[in-house]
């Protein structure tokens, strides 16, 4: 990819558009350099689904965007409402194609936040996504709306190519959902990919064979056919979508199983969570009659462990004591219990029985 600090010829320009939609860790840097064409500071790509929107910007505007959404702005951003708004429009649109002049001196967000930023002039287009998704594409902080408008033309003309590269990386990024739910099929265990509104992106076989059994209509959400235990489900999906944190519920399930079953839904984070395919939690379901330890490399990988801490919780489920896991490798007890909290944090546990009862749906057959 071009270097982003500099101005690049459209050609250049338009390879890095699809070198981008194959390789989505790059539109980040793909949006800085868009930006720096026109003076502006950065960009920012949105994936909006309901009342959920995540989304990529560039470290140009990255700053601005976080203290923008921190100060409680996102909830009265009249940008984003009359974008949507809009008629269908196939280009870009600038802050005073969407409010008056007077708008953009006296409203609340631009006197108060945008404008003493310097980032009250802007540029943005709708794309419309997979099902029910759309992408917002904004150019933030040109050096004044004159700029912005300037900028149209050559924005519109690079529209379609980022439309189809967006898809490009939402196409990827289902099949590599699929691929991870994939994997833990191989191992016994039945998965499923949610996005933030639980519904289902991509599961596996064992997953799909509850269907009907224990899982039910899942067109809206994932659902369960016992009514408490939907319950807790749908408050854990609220508490993803609002915290980001994952939760731990049991529920009852399938006729032969004849007992409680958990549903273990953990938040992907950093690389392993995908903005195109909008995946935002893995959601496994535990066999209690599964009774073998984990294997170790299986856990860093899931939870981000270190090989430490991935000996403390395959110790644990092995039936072995703290005192025990610390002389065999040689640490104080002490350091066990610090490795020991810190599995806690990554797996969303909080105590001895949840964690191994989540890790023992783990093992490789």
């Amino acid at each position: 990819m071009a270097d982003a600090g500099a101005s690049v010829g459209r050609d250049e320009l338009i390879g890095d558009i699809y070198e981008a939609g194959a390789l989505p860790g790059r539109w980040a840097g793909l949006l800085h350099a868009i930006a720096g064409r026109y003076g502006a500071l950065g960009g920012n790509f949105f994936v909006s689904s309901h009342e959920c929107q995540t989304g990529i910007s560039s470290h140009g505007i990255a700053a601005t965007v976080r203290a923008f959404a921190e100060a409680g702005w996102n909830e009265r951003n009249s940008r984003v409402g009359r974008l949507v708004a809009h008629p269908p429009h196939p280009g870009f649109l600038t802050d005073l194609d969407l409010h008056t002049e007077e708008e953009v001196r006296t409203l609340p967000m631009y006197a108060e936040f945008l404008n003493p930023r310097g980032a009250g002039a802007g540029a943005g287009t709708l794309i419309q996504g997979a099902g029910e998704d759309r992408l917002m594409l904004t150019i933030e902080a040109f050096p004044d709306h004159a700029a912005a408008r300037a900028a149209i033309g050559d924005l519109d003309a690079l529209r379609p190519h980022l439309a189809r590269a967006a898809t490009l990386s939402a196409q990827l990024g289902l099949e590599r959902a699929r691929g991870a739910v994939l994997a833990l099929n191989e191992i016994g265990v039945a998965a499923a990919m949610l996005d933030l509104q639980g519904r289902v992106v991509a599961a596996n076989d064992r997953f799909g064979g509850l269907i009907g059994s224990a899982l039910g209509d899942m067109r809206q959400r994932l659902r369960l056919f016992d009514t408490a235990g939907d319950l807790r489900l749908e408050a854990a999906i609220a508490r993803l979508r609002r915290s980001g944190l994952g939760s731990s519920i049991g529920f009852a399930g399938p006729p032969h199983n004849r007992g409680m079953v958990a549903l273990h839904l953990m938040p992907l984070r950093g690389e392993a969570r995908d903005l195109f395919s909008g995946a935002a939690a893995i959601a496994l379901i535990a066999d209690p009659r599964r009774r073998a330890a984990p294997n170790s490399d299986l856990l860093q990988i899931l939870f981000e462990l270190t090989p430490a801490e991935a000996r403390v919780a395959r110790g644990l489920t092995e039936g072995l004591q703290l005192g025990d896991i610390a002389a065999s490798s040689g640490v104080s007890i002490s350091t066990v219990r610090s490795q020991l909290k810190s599995v806690y944090q990554k797996t969303l546990t909080r105590r001895q029985s949840e964690l191994i009862a989540l890790l023992l749906q783990l093992r490789a057959p």
